[in-house]
């Protein structure tokens, strides 16, 4: 059963994807109500994020003046610039985040397979309109980290790309706030052939705790880029400040 704002993140993605859906095909795929979707649906007008039409809605782009919308255009685009490295058939690691969940969102069609410890991208990729193969690393869920934990998947984890979404990221290291994030990123970046770092600029040149060498990487960032930052391969987006960013649960980091 999905909570209330795991459906209303689903809506958003399918939106960008499809550009309007119809309530009672929604209602079904995930098996609620008609009523329920009708509230999520002007829960998610209420903050200008879609607009309702007769018998479904529509997609609205997010406006840059609203905070919460120009928090996730921000993901959208630092995910949209991430999609073409990501070649057909690959296997992709990928991390907890709203960035992540912004990568599923642009996927589309591209046939790869998602490998993840993450619940929340599971529930994401689980429903039948998302084409993405999954692949789940299994193991023992740690309710505080919201993780998977299993010592064996790690040590056998393979993965062609690993996307990650660090809480601080250096010229040669990143770090998190979780010891079990960190361990699992040192995996898949042992792991993979190619790692690409996605991060709002401010987690730019910052400390974390739990800190792992991390070198070479593609950062995808905005574009006021700190100075020992421009030797590293980066693609960038317009900058959007940091005030703009919304804490809560649907769009933390």
């Amino acid at each position: 059963m999905y909570m209330a704002h795991e459906r209303r993140r689903y809506i958003l993605r399918l939106l960008e994807q499809r550009k309007h859906i119809r309530s009672s095909s929604l209602a079904q795929e995930l098996g609620v109500t008609d009523e329920t979707i009708r509230t999520d649906l002007v829960a998610l007008q209420q903050r200008g994020l879609l607009q309702r039409v007769h018998g479904g809605a529509r997609y609205i782009p997010p406006m840059a003046h609203n905070p919460e919308c120009a928090s996730q255009r921000l993901d959208s685009q630092l995910a949209q610039l991430i999609i073409p490295h990501i070649p057909a058939h690959a296997r992709v690691y990928l991390e907890p985040g709203v960035i992540s969940m912004a990568i599923i969102a642009h996927l589309g069609e591209l046939p790869c397979s998602i490998v993840t410890n993450s619940p929340d991208i599971m529930r994401a990729l689980a429903p039948p309109a998302i084409p993405q193969t999954l692949i789940c690393t299994g193991g023992t869920l740690s309710k505080h980290e919201k993780l998977l934990e299993s010592e064996a998947a790690r040590q056998n984890l393979q993965v062609d790309i690993a996307i990650l979404c660090p809480h601080a990221i250096s010229p040669r290291n990143i770090a998190y706030r979780s010891p079990l994030r960190a361990l699992w990123a040192q995996t898949a970046t042992q792991s993979a052939a190619r790692t690409i770092l996605a991060a709002p600029s401010h987690h730019l040149g910052i400390q974390a705790e739990h800190s792992i060498p991390c070198t070479p990487y593609l950062l995808v960032t905005e574009d006021n880029l700190p100075p020992e930052f421009h030797n590293i391969p980066v693609q960038t987006v317009p900058y959007i400040s940091p005030d703009s960013f919304t804490t809560g649960d649907a769009f933390d980091y």
